[in-house]
């Protein structure tokens, strides 16, 4: 025991959303530690993605053509390939190329001339065995067989380096419980701000009130898409203020009136909604609680565009 309690810095730099949530989160975004360390791995995308990968050509060279003179050894070769029956074996049999399995094999090098005629436009072999006794005449033939069939499209899982970060901007808030009373009385504008950011769609640069400020009779932030009136008296000035913006989002009034606030929102939703037709308006502080459930339908409000 050191005698920490809570609410001291030593305490709070300990607990499981400073200490380990908000660090993940952090280098999730940026894509690197605090350190400037990259983060090592690939993310899964979900998406799939056809990539380009060369067919397989493999040498068998531990055996001579010559060695395969007859079926029953071709068969024999033939059962340490995989994809290929050895019912395809014939009499005679230089080569096995099937429309209907994905490997071929080339027994007799000196037939490799009908063996590549007879590969063309067989798109579907991904899988070539050549059966030849020198690494130089292997090569010479792999790169005709490849210049020949190309690459394969391979579908696979797109992945993205957990290092490349994302672009996305990260806050992190402290959530606390506010006096009611308080904020019935309306001296909470200060710390419920970020709350009307956040209800409001998050967007732009977070506004924030600078301590000591007296509140204003209206907040209307040019970086964001919302703006609240204060005082039911500075409707007309807060109009005004908005005259020439567009894709507004939310007007909060604060008003203790139903009645006032249904007028107050005819006027709003009549001078803003042509330039801002999602326009939506908001009563507070009827019930702080109630205003703030920004987890349900999108703002809160009923068909009218109205809280409720």
């Amino acid at each position: 025991m050191q005698g920490f309690q809570p609410g001291d810095a030593e305490w709070e730099a300990l607990g499981i959303c400073r200490a380990v949530t908000w660090p993940r989160s952090k280098s999730t975004i940026r894509g690197c530690r605090d350190d400037g360390t990259p983060l090592p791995g690939d993310y899964l995308t979900g998406k799939t993605i056809d990539r380009e990968r060369p067919r397989r050509v493999m040498h068998i060279g531990f055996v001579e053509p010559r060695a395969l003179d007859r079926p029953a050894k071709k068969k024999q070769l033939l059962a340490l390939i995989e994809g290929l029956p050895q019912t395809l074996v014939t009499d005679p049999c230089p080569f096995i190329v099937s429309e209907d399995h994905k490997a071929s094999v080339l027994f007799d090098d000196d037939a490799a001339e009908d063996w590549l005629a007879a590969l063309e436009g067989q798109d579907h072999i991904t899988d070539l065995y050549i059966v030849t006794p020198t690494k130089r005449r292997f090569d010479a033939l792999k790169a005709e067989v490849q210049a020949l069939l190309g690459p394969i499209l391979v579908p696979e899982e797109e992945k993205r380096p957990m290092a490349a970060g994302f672009p996305a901007n990260l806050a992190y808030f402290k959530l606390e419980f506010l006096d009611k009373d308080r904020v019935a009385l309306k001296r909470a504008f200060r710390e419920i701000l970020p709350l009307l950011w956040l209800k409001a769609g998050a967007i732009g640069p977070r506004p924030e009130l600078a301590r000591g400020d007296p509140e204003p009779a209206f907040f209307a932030p040019p970086e964001n898409p919302f703006a609240v009136l204060l005082e039911e008296s500075s409707l007309n000035g807060l109009l005004a203020a908005l005259a020439d913006r567009v894709e507004l989002r939310c007007v909060y009034l604060v008003t203790d009136s139903e009645d006032a606030f249904k007028e107050m929102s005819a006027d709003v939703v009549g001078a803003l909604r042509s330039g801002s037709p999602e326009l939506t308006t908001v009563q507070l502080y009827r019930d702080y609680l109630d205003n703030f459930l920004i987890n349900t339908d999108r703002f809160g409000m009923d068909g009218q565009g109205v809280a409720r």
